[in-house]
This record gives structure tokens, sequence and C-alpha cells, in this order.
């Protein structure tokens, strides 16, 4: 079974709880026609995966305590959030530019921490707004995914899940690798045919005298 929660729940990421919540019931009851060996295991890893998706939704990033503490990375902060509110703005990578080239982006210390909060807001941002047009768009995504180092941050992917991460990254969800079933050794196979038409052909020549 998938360990990224929303796999788990079939379910697209979403912030509706309704839907999470049915598709966690929906679960639930597909277990029911489950061999009652590994219906336990199975509900365990159902209900880890709701309360993981849950918790992603109700405990906001918290930065470092000594990061808050930091005159620049509130100053930055301020900005990220000024730039979210102006739907004009926000769609423009030049404005992301300006954002990026912060003074607080050149602190390595907070550097960790502006990226988690870049992308928590704008996460926010896409999962709450109304206008399709108003959203962040994927040119964007990629330049903040290559400027703040996103592909990187697999605390992101552990945070926030698999769905929500590729999106946010705008890369695709790795398959799981196929493996191909054991292919048969013909060669063997065909040196017992032979070796059986040998045989048959010496018993009806026996026959024969």
């Amino acid at each position: 079974m998938s360990t990224d929660p929303w796999n788990v729940l079939a379910l697209a990421p979403t912030s509706d709880k309704q839907l999470i919540e049915a598709a966690y019931q929906q679960k639930l009851e597909d277990l029911k026609t489950e061999p009652e060996e590994t219906r336990s295991e199975q509900e365990q890893a159902i209900n880890a995966a709701y309360q993981s998706i849950l918790s992603s939704l109700v405990e906001p990033f918290s930065p470092d305590a000594n990061s808050l503490a930091d005159p620049l990375f509130n100053e930055f902060s301020d900005e990220l959030s000024d730039l979210l509110t102006n739907a004009h703005r926000h769609t423009q990578i030049s404005a992301w530019q300006l954002l990026v080239d912060h003074p607080a982006c050149e602190n390595v210390t907070l550097r960790n921490d502006l990226a988690a909060l870049v992308f928590d807001k704008v996460l926010t941002h896409q999962k709450t707004c109304q206008i399709e047009k108003e959203m962040v768009s994927s040119e964007v995504l990629i330049f903040l995914t290559e400027q703040l180092e996103w592909a990187t941050r697999d605390d992101l992917k552990a945070r926030y899940g698999e769905g929500f991460y590729y999106r946010m990254t705008q890369q695709e969800i790795p398959q799981q690798e196929i493996v191909p079933e054991p292919i048969a050794d013909t060669g063997n196979l065909a040196n017992i045919f032979i070796g059986l038409t040998i045989i048959c052909a010496i018993g009806l020549l026996m026959i024969s005298v």
C-alpha cells in the first residue's frame, strides 16, 4: 500500500474536509469485502492516512524561533502576504524575482524557513482560491521550485503529502516500478522437446522392427 495518504484514500489533494471524510468512510466500507487476516493492517494504514491528512490541514507551518525573531524574516513574510493578495502581481515572475532577491534570502540560516514559508503560503492560496485565473501559475511554481530548491526538500513532501508536493513543484508523481514476471527459459524447453521427440522416434523404430 502506498505511503502517500492521498493515494491511500484514493483522493486528489483537497482542503474539503467533507470530501476527505467521505473518502475515508468509503475505504472503511470497502474493507468489509477484504480477507479478515489482512483487514486489520489495512484499516490501520487507512486511519493513519486519514489522520495525516487532517493534521496537514489544521497545523500551519511554524518557522524556527530564531527565524521569527529576525526582523528580515518578518519583513519577507509581510511582503509575501502582500504579493499573494495582489491578483495582478502574483501572476508575474518578475514580482516573485523581487521577493526572492530580498536580503532575507541571502541569510543562510533563514533560507530553509523562508523556502518552506513560501511553499506553505502559496499552497494555502492555491487551496482557497476560488477563481482559477487568480491562482499562482505553473510558470511561477516552476520558478519558485528552482529558486527555492523545493525539489530537494523531502521534509515538504513528508509534511504535505506527495499529491500537494508534486503539484506545487510541477513534477510528475513517480509511478511504482513494475517488475516483469520471470520468463521461462525457452532454451531448456526446446531441449526437452527435442529429447522427447528423439525418444518417441526410437520407440517407433523399435516397434516397427
